[in-house]
């Protein structure tokens, strides 16, 4: 059409049709819209007008708080009374999406009242100072719970929608979780401790077996340990008598702890890398996930070890930005 426009003897209407394989009908518009803008380009159409004004988005995202979030049904019948024709729930789901929503799974956190908030910034902001290798000085130590058949995280792969039933692509359930196991170990800048894999609950009597025994072990095995200091959380049975008084004897230097603060102990993350770990290979008994337990516990290096208490500073950092309360 270019050709036709420029040089209009050379080539007919037909030629260029016939070259662009295309109607006479588009050549001669197109020519036709040439000679009138000098433009082969459409006009800017005006489009079909919104559904939602400006205003009622403004409404939108003002709705979206509270027992709201739970449902977009909810929300496209609280936004159609102020609406003037009313918009369909799919319509609501697409502008939400476009505002930036996404319908997710609520993430689950420790419920802090204000006393619990206030009592962590006076925490994070007495350890302020720590450097890293101070960090590296601490044994941060946790109980975490696994099951046999039940893993703390959501397993996702990459299937097509055939292999959706293959047995690579499915998660084996039976009735109850087939049972559990409990694990007790510590971290710090030279790496792990010893872990502790119990069946059953912990227990006051247990724990000062752990004390006795897995702690004060990883402690002799430790370079400079008269600079360590042990962490644990303020779980009912650290805080009783009787782990109160070995916790003496053994003369251990014990770091007070905040309440309700599972998000400042970095040790937390390595149960959710142990969970994911799990995963690679399938566990029908306790006897098979007691073999992974120590199998994965085993293979936790110095690197991450490092690497997670590294990140206490800008744990701290997070915490009084938050003035207490939750942060990533």
């Amino acid at each position: 059409m270019a050709l036709y426009t420029k040089n209009k003897t050379k080539m007919s209407m037909d030629e260029v049709a016939a070259q662009l394989n295309i109607s006479k009908c588009c050549v001669y518009n197109a020519v036709r819209k040439h000679e009138e803008t000098g433009d082969f380009a459409d006009k800017q159409r005006s489009g079909r007008p919104p559904k939602v004004g400006e205003r009622e988005l403004r409404h939108l995202k003002r709705l979206v708080i509270g027992d709201n979030r739970l449902s977009c049904s909810k929300i496209t019948m609280e936004l159609n009374q102020s609406l003037n024709k009313p918009v369909t729930r799919r319509t609501i789901f697409n502008y939400l999406k476009k505002l930036g929503y996404e319908y997710k799974v609520k993430i689950k956190k420790q419920w802090l009242n204000a006393q619990h908030r206030k009592q962590r910034v006076a925490w994070c902001t007495q350890y302020a100072h720590f450097t890293k290798d101070d960090w590296r000085n601490v044994i941060f130590s946790d109980e975490s719970t696994f099951y046999v058949l039940q893993r703390k995280n959501q397993v996702k792969i990459w299937r097509t929608d055939e292999e959706r039933l293959h047995p690579d692509c499915i998660e084996q359930l039976t009735t109850g979780n087939g049972g559990k196991l409990g694990i007790w170990g510590g971290i710090c800048g030279q790496g792990p401790t010893e872990s502790k894999i119990y069946d059953g609950n912990m227990n006051g009597e247990l724990y000062c077996s752990v004390l006795g025994g897995e702690l004060k072990r990883s402690l002799n095995k430790l370079h400079n340990k008269e600079k360590i200091i042990y962490q644990q959380d303020l779980a009912p049975w650290h805080k009783s008598k009787i782990v109160q008084e070995k916790l003496k004897k053994l003369k251990f230097k014990v770091l007070d702890w905040a309440p309700r603060s599972c998000d400042l102990n970095p040790i937390e993350m390595l149960w959710s890398i142990i969970d994911k770990k799990l995963i690679s290979k399938p566990i029908y008994n306790k006897e098979t996930l007691r073999q992974r337990l120590e199998e994965e516990w085993n293979g936790i290096g110095v690197e991450l070890c490092q690497k997670l208490l590294d990140s206490m500073p800008e744990r701290i950092h997070q915490c009084l930005k938050a003035k207490g309360g939750h942060f990533d």
